[in-house]
């Protein structure tokens, strides 16, 4: 995908960032996960459904919630480290040879292993100050070593609950553990880092577990010693929180680290994570029979690349095939096509039309106008029909150019990400400035209404004076729109992304000082910010739609149409009324084999009805679009009210109050951070975080 989120595109791919299951440690976060948990043997279920609660309680700790968000000192983790380490070093000392015995021998023990790890981080804690001896880690310890001696069978349970939530858990603590500690200038710690995939170690200890020759006894015996483990768990973390206050933040890091947290991009509410396959064909079927003469708004997804970009999310087909795959997959698009007019019961005009993907000039210029030629058969295009597409540039032509203007597209939009060779190399997308030159005059020259350029923050390989340079680029080219869209690195989720070297990344002070760079850069260049990404030249539509307060949000992101039906034909296009989504099968060869049958070609989606649930989409979409909100009636919104007061307490938003009305203003500062504001009203976001962070 070459001109949309970086870890999901238009209509399909924004939805991606939405349905990665995410954040809080009791879930466990992630698509792989879910996987894996379907496939859990019976003892490693029984063990999960036994310490469910005493893990909830374990993250509703004071430590664990300032870890969580950002708050926690780094003293608080230099006593945390030196308090499990001994444990861990009799844990792999003792467990192995027991764990044999038990009929345990494929727990992977040389992957799991902490030791070197551990010394690693002793030794980069030891420049701060000494914390006091832990009494909840000296108990456990004793316990530990009686477990080897008397009862093996339970020490299993803590080799489970530690290892287990090290590499379930334990990789999102890790995250914002190294975060607090970069923020303070100090190295990262390894102990959360593995050798080898996290899902395949993950899938040998079950293995193992599931392996052990257990008498009934032994059995109950390890389910209660799980959750004693827990239990002792909660008495260290009731030690952590005594040692040091989490300071309050002192500069704009500081800030972020403090409230930035997974939350989705909420280019719909509910995201795409509430998504089932309760919804299907039936659905959408019934929604098409509905009379209307309103216009629509159509997404056509183009799911075919030339090679992938690793920093990408996107639903994709990546092949050198050419028209070998694009000619089966226009007969299939013809057939969607077919079934969807047959649904509705007259013929609809289309005020916007959006092409995305994916690559959609991976399409050769016959095949374009071939494409372009199905969706005129079948509807009506709106004299100013604004109509849209994404580009790779790197293959583009000045022919193409022409011909897309040619054929009706007045709006178009290219992924720069970064100009910098170094950078492109790094995420396998290399293409010259001279050719995005050549492209910007190209595009100048078909006259197109309104050009679209990507720039993603937090690539690896980037510095602020790398960016700044590909800033300069962007301002000599000056489109009339700039997405800067903040590099969500999600390899357990993203297997592409493991391609990307994790050391590469930039610091977060130094993705933060980018992103201060392009705002005022742009700012002071005729661009005005357009919600929490996007800038865009003053007589640009986006901006205009934005000072009238008409700026939507969809899939597509940030739009002027928002009150059009959304209309998705593609694998993993969804289609958006307002009270239903509709996702296409996301698999290409699902998706065709579906229309062969004759089906319109529905995976999930989900019905919305709920009048509450409907004014939250309301809430949410004011705030993620307008940056401001008014409530009238104070009484219903107690508990979210009592949240902002402490966003207002940190700058990031500016509240009134007048009797049971009251208003918000997202400050400046709070831009960066829109997305969490707007989680305020997300319930399902409060009892269980997803999503991407900003950092």
């Amino acid at each position: 995908m070459h001109s949309a989120s970086p870890v999901a595109g238009a209509a399909g791919a924004d939805a991606a960032a939405d349905d990665s299951l995410g954040s809080s440690i009791s879930d466990h976060a992630g698509a792989a996960e879910a996987r894996l948990r379907k496939g859990f043997g019976p003892r490693v279920r029984r063990l999960h459904a036994r310490i469910g609660k005493a893990h909830h309680q374990a993250e509703g700790m004071g430590f664990s919630r300032a870890l969580l968000a950002g708050q926690a000192d780094p003293l608080q983790l230099a006593a945390l480290v030196r308090a499990v380490a001994p444990a861990y070093a009799l844990l792999e000392q003792e467990a192995p040879a027991l764990a044999m015995a038990l009929g345990g021998a494929a727990i992977p023990w040389p992957l799991l292993a902490r030791g070197a790890a551990l010394q690693h981080d002793l030794a980069v804690l030891d420049r701060l100050p000494v914390t006091p001896p832990s009494p909840a880690a000296a108990a456990w310890l004793e316990h530990l070593r009686q477990l080897c001696r008397e009862a093996p069978h339970r020490l299993m349970a803590h080799v489970y609950v530690r290892y287990g939530g090290d590499l379930s858990g334990g990789q999102q603590l890790g995250r914002q553990a190294n975060a607090i500690l970069a923020a303070h200038g100090l190295p990262a710690l390894n102990f959360w880092t593995f050798a080898a995939p996290i899902e395949e170690i993950k899938c040998s200890l079950h293995a193992g577990f599931e392996a052990m020759a257990l008498s009934p006894q032994q059995e109950a015996d390890l389910l209660d010693e799980a959750e004693a483990a827990f239990l002792l768990t909660q008495r260290l973390l009731a030690e952590l929180e005594t040692i040091s206050a989490p300071a309050g933040p002192s500069d704009p890091i500081a800030l972020l680290l403090k409230h930035d947290r997974p939350v989705p991009r909420y280019t719909s509410y509910p995201t795409a994570a509430a998504f089932s396959d309760a919804v299907g064909a039936d659905q959408l079927r019934t929604q098409l029979a509905q009379p209307s003469t309103a216009p629509l708004s159509l997404y056509v997804h183009v799911p075919f690349c030339r090679h992938a970009c690793w920093y990408c999310g996107c639903h994709r087909v990546t092949t050198q095939l050419g028209s070998t795959v694009v000619a089966p997959y226009l007969a299939s698009l013809a057939r969607e096509l077919d079934l969807v007019s047959a649904a509705m019961p007259q013929r609809r005009r289309l005020a916007q039309l959006h092409w995305g993907g994916g690559t959609p000039n991976y399409l050769n210029l016959q095949e374009t106008a071939q494409l372009w030629a199905l969706i005129r058969q079948h509807f009506d295009l709106e004299p100013d029909l604004e109509a849209s597409i994404e580009v790779n540039p790197e293959f583009l032509s000045r022919d193409a150019v022409l011909q897309l203007r040619q054929l009706g597209f007045t709006r178009i939009s290219f992924g720069i990400q970064d100009a910098d060779p170094d950078v492109q190399q790094a995420v396998n997308r290399v293409v010259p400035v001279p050719q995005l030159r050549r492209v910007m005059g190209w595009l100048r020259e078909a006259a197109f209404s309104s050009v679209n350029v990507d720039l993603i923050c937090g690539l690896p390989r980037q510095s602020p004076e790398r960016f700044r340079r590909t800033l300069e680029l962007v301002q000599e080219l000056r489109p009339d729109r700039i997405a800067l869209f903040s590099f969500a690195y999600l390899p357990e989720q993203l297997p592409l992304q493991r391609r990307i070297a994790a050391a590469e990344l930039p610091s977060q002070r130094d993705r933060i000082r980018m992103l201060e760079q392009a705002q005022q850069r742009l700012c002071a260049n005729g661009y005005e910010a357009i919600g929490m990404d996007h800038y865009a030249l003053a007589d640009d539509s986006l901006a205009e739609a934005a000072r009238q307060g008409r700026l939507h949000r969809n899939f597509q992101g940030y739009t002027t149409g928002g009150e059009l039906d959304l209309l998705g034909i593609g694998p993993t296009a969804i289609s958006q009324f307002p009270h239903l989504f509709s996702q296409n099968q996301r698999e290409l060869k699902a998706w065709s084999a579906a229309l062969a049958r004759g089906e319109l070609p529905v995976e999930r989606g989900l019905e919305v009805h709920d009048p509450e649930v409907l004014e939250r989409r309301e809430l949410i979409r004011q705030v993620m679009c307008r940056f401001a909100l008014e409530l009238d009636d104070l009484g219903r919104f107690e508990l979210e009210w009592q949240t902002l007061q402490g966003l207002a307490a940190d700058g990031l938003v500016e509240l009134s109050r007048q009797g049971q009305r009251g208003a918000l203003q997202v400050t400046s500062s709070g831009r960066w951070l829109i997305r969490t504001i707007a989680a305020v009203f997300d319930p399902q976001q409060q009892r269980c975080a997803s999503g991407s962070r900003l950092l």
